[in-house]
C-alpha cells in the first residue's frame, strides 16, 4: 500500500518541502518491494545488512529477472553456487520466495518486475540508519514542472538532500535521464543531490560526459575513485568499493567546510 501522508503528521522532511512550497502526494510505496511490506524489525534488519552486499544486490536483480521461475543455476552470473544456495535459503526460510518443486523456485511478490523500489528503500535506509537522517523514497511531489518523482529526498543535518537511485549499469543510461535529474535538481534546490548508480563499473566513460555537456562552465571534479562532484553541489558516484561509503564520502565532501576563517 501507497502511504498518502497528507492524513497525518507530517514526516519532517515532507515538512522542509512543504516549507518549500512542495506537498508530498505520495512516499515509500510498497506494491513494488521485492520482499513482504510488513516485515518484522529482525527480518529488516537482517535484508538491510544483506542488501550492503553488492553481489547480494545483484542477484536480488536476478532473481526479480527470473521471477516466475528459476533454479540456482540460473542465478550463477556474479555469484558462485556456493553463495546462491546461501541467499536462496536466506530468502526461503523468510518466505520471500516459495519452491515450486523439482528445484525451481518463485518469487511470491507478483507484481514486481524491477529491483528500483527495493534500492530506493535501501538508499533511505542507509540515510536512516547510518546517517541518523529521516528519509523518504518513492516520493511524489505537487508543485512542481519538471516532474514530480524524485527516489530518496533525506534531511541531514538541517539541509535537504535529493538521490536519484539508478540500478542500471551505465550502457543503459543516456543524456535525457541525466538531463531530467538536472532539471529536478533545478526546480527542487536541494542542498546536496547525488546521482548515484548501483554499478562497480566506471562513471568517467559514459556518464559524466552528459553531465560536463549538460552543464557547461561548471567546474568538475574528481572527489575520489569513481565518485565526482560539480561545485559541490552535486555528486555523481557508484558503488565502488562501497554504495554506504559512497555516499558517506559525498555526505562529508558536502558538509566540510571549505575554511574555517571567513575571506
Amino acid at each position: 500500500m501507497e502511504k498518502d501522508t497528507r492524513d497525518k503528521a507530517p514526516h519532517p522532511v515532507a515538512a522542509m518541502l512543504l516549507r518549500r512550497g512542495f506537498e508530498v502526494l505520495i512516499s515509500d510505496p510498497t506494491e513494488y518491494l521485492f520482499f513482504p511490506p510488513d516485515l518484522e524489525r529482525p527480518f529488516e534488519d537482517e535484508l538491510y545488512g544483506m542488501l550492503k552486499k553488492y553481489s547480494f544486490r545483484l542477484f536480488v536483480r536476478d532473481v526479480i529477472r527470473n521471477r516466475r521461475s528459476f533454479r540456482a543455476g540460473d542465478l550463477l552470473k556474479y555469484s558462485s553456487l556456493e553463495w546462491v544456495e546461501r541467499y536462496l535459503k536466506f530468502l526461503l526460510e523468510r518466505k520471500v520466495i516459495e519452491e515450486t518443486g523439482g528445484g525451481a523456485y518463485r518469487l511470491k511478490a507478483e507484481a514486481v518486475f524491477s529491483f528500483g523500489d527495493t534500492l530506493e528503500w535501501f538508499v533511505a535506509n542507509v540515510f536512516e540508519r547510518e546517517f541518523s537522517s529521516p528519509a523518504l523514497w518513492g516520493v511524489r511531489l505537487r508543485g512542481g514542472e519538471a516532474g514530480g518523482d524524485y527516489d530518496v529526498v533525506a534531511s541531514v543535518e538541517g539541509r535537504l538532500v535529493y538521490v536519484e537511485v539508478k540500478s542500471s549499469p551505465p550502457k543503459n543510461i543516456e543524456e535525457p535521464e541525466v538531463a531530467a535529474f538536472i532539471r529536478r535538481v533545478l526546480e527542487l534546490r536541494p542542498s546536496l543531490a547525488i546521482f548515484l548508480e548501483d554499478t562497480r563499473l566506471r562513471m568517467k566513460d559514459k556518464i559524466m560526459p552528459f553531465f560536463e555537456g549538460l552543464l557547461k562552465g561548471r567546474a568538475v571534479e574528481r572527489v575520489e575513485g569513481e565518485t565526482f562532484t560539480i561545485e559541490g553541489r552535486i555528486f555523481v558516484t557508484n558503488s565502488h568499493p562501497g554504495l554506504v561509503n559512497n555516499l558517506a564520502l559525498c555526505v562529508r565532501e558536502h558538509l566540510r567546510p571549505r575554511a574555517f576563517w571567513a575571506d
